[in-house]
């Protein structure tokens, strides 16, 4: 059995293939964490470990079991998205050399934030179809209002992915040179005032006004694509106006399944 790495003083010694091996160790400037010298991101709050900065909107990490950590992760997804949305040229100009992985972008920011319209649909629902249970739904209701909740997290977290993979694979056709992950980061931020809106949920009668997020959403998209991506500037609107065809479709997909639970689920009432 191979036995477990041990510390001496600013090293971690590890016994590989029958040799003591030392690694240095790197102290997190945010968090204070020990991390390996070769880690790009603190193991608990995400930071960057590379480059300095603001921590970007969405750093990787190996999913802590330490409360704080997660904690860490909550707390700068929602700074960051504050912060997107106050200035978006100066926050992206700041944080575009900083690329997470696709995964971690999902997880650590997106994940977090869908979390804003899960609560939001979820209370709104609730208190709104309360009233009918005068009519004796009470509970009918109460399991659509939690099912639609659970769906439109699933869903708005599936739209990002779906619309950073329609950046990516659009991007050579408008002179733009991108990956995945940067594509991924790219709608993120475009989604990020439509779950800081959606807040408004919660009264379902002015629901509508979250389409105010979308059009913040399509302006970050305008600004970001040559900060993030480089596309040539004579080339922005019409990359724009191609992804916003796509999100259509991809908000047309999201409403027909919805549609579809709410009305499965009414019938079955």
């Amino acid at each position: 059995m191979t036995p477990p790495p041990y510390r001496v003083g600013g090293e971690v010694h590890r016994l590989i293939n029958g040799r003591i091996l030392a690694v240095s160790l790197l102290n997190c400037g945010k968090c204070g964490a020990t991390n390996t010298d070769d880690a790009a991101f603190c193991k608990v709050c995400g930071n960057s470990l590379r480059v300095s900065g603001p921590t970007p909107a969405a750093s990787p990490t190996s999913g802590p079991s330490q409360m704080g950590g997660m904690n860490m992760r909550i707390t700068n997804a929602f700074k960051n998205a504050i912060d997107l949305v106050k200035n978006p040229v100066a926050f992206m100009k700041q944080n575009k050399d900083v690329v997470p992985p696709v995964n971690s972008t999902m997880i650590n920011y997106v994940a977090v934030l869908a979390a804003i319209p899960f609560f939001a649909t979820l209370i709104g629902d609730l208190w709104y179809y309360s009233f009918f249970r005068f009519f004796g739904f009470a509970g009918g209701f109460f399991g659509y209002a939690i099912a639609h909740a659970i769906v439109t997290y699933i869903l708005d977290v599936a739209a990002v992915f779906v619309v950073g993979f329609v950046i990516w694979k659009l991007a050579p056709s408008f002179g733009t040179t991108t990956d995945q992950a940067k594509s991924t980061l790219l709608a993120a931020y475009v989604y990020t005032p439509v779950f800081l809106i959606s807040i408004l949920n919660i009264i379902p009668f002015i629901g509508w006004i979250t389409v105010l997020g979308l059009l913040y959403g399509l302006y970050i998209l305008y600004l970001g694509l040559p900060i993030l991506l480089n596309t040539p500037a004579d080339r922005v609107i019409i990359y724009v106006v191609a992804i916003l065809v796509a999100a259509f479709v991809v908000y047309a997909i999201i409403g027909t399944i919805t549609a579809l639970i709410f009305f499965g689920s009414f019938f079955f009432l």
